[in-house]
């Protein structure tokens, strides 16, 4: 957003979307998993003796060692959210005027630099403004 905001300072009449890049089916499904297995694991660690117990199955010793150590249990749920969140971050920060690619981190791994940035918003505007204004 400190891109756009600057951009709109120096261009008013700049127009200014956000989107978001949608996140690819195999991923999304990969981070409900992640998150059920974190819910599944809370489960057992503080209500596993009632639940093998109604199933009427012995306690499993992975189950066990959940129940008496629910500081790993814990440790172990944050470990889930940052696959969670890696899972579902696209990286996108992609830059279009008029339709026209300016710069994509997703295909160079990197945010533009912001006076390079500014500097081709401001020759692809120029260039607009020269075909427009003949």
């Amino acid at each position: 957003m400190e891109y756009a905001h600057h951009l709109r300072m120096k261009y008013p009449n700049l127009y200014i979307t956000d989107d978001l890049m949608p996140v690819p089916k195999h991923k999304q499904y990969l981070a409900s998993l992640v998150g059920y297995a974190q819910m599944a694991g809370f489960a057992v660690a503080f209500f596993g003796t009632q639940i093998f117990g109604a199933l009427s199955v012995p306690v499993p010793h992975w189950a066990q060692y959940l129940q008496e150590n629910k500081g790993a249990t814990i440790g172990i749920f944050f470990v889930g959210n940052i696959i969670n969140s890696n899972l579902i971050s696209t990286g996108a920060f992609e830059v279009y005027l008029g339709g026209r690619l300016l710069h994509s981190k997703i295909k160079t791994g990197v945010l533009p630099d912001f006076d390079e940035l500014v500097r081709v918003v401001g020759a692809e505007l120029d260039g607009r403004a020269r075909v427009i204004g003949k």
